[in-house]
């Protein structure tokens, strides 16, 4: 992805115990060249879902929020089907610091 604004890296393990990184990217919100009254903005989860269409908005902060709110959403789908989120050091990670307690 070109021009990472925002990026975590992180270590998943699923539900057979096998362990792989995980890198959450978001990517500078563009006008697109279709609609100038639509903004886009790059979400990518290597490797669980690294083919994502760009999330559009109707200015670039909508896009870059809603890009921001499909990641975690994805990675909480992820563990509500078994699997885990973990720091390098193996505890656990947590998406609660990401999003206020008013949005949860």
């Amino acid at each position: 992805m070109d021009n990472v604004i925002a990026l975590a890296n992180l270590f998943g393990q699923d539900k057979d115990g096998r362990r792989f990184p995980i890198k959450v990217e978001i990517g500078s919100p563009y006008q697109s060249a279709d609609d100038p009254e639509t903004w886009r903005c790059p979400v990518n989860i290597d490797p669980l879902y690294s083919h994502l269409r760009d999330i559009a908005g109707a200015d670039g902060f909508q896009a870059l929020c809603l890009a921001s709110r499909l990641a975690i959403s994805l990675l909480r789908g992820y563990v509500e089907d078994g699997g885990r989120l973990l720091h390098d050091d193996g505890t656990e990670f947590s998406l609660d610091s990401y999003v206020p307690k008013e949005a949860q």
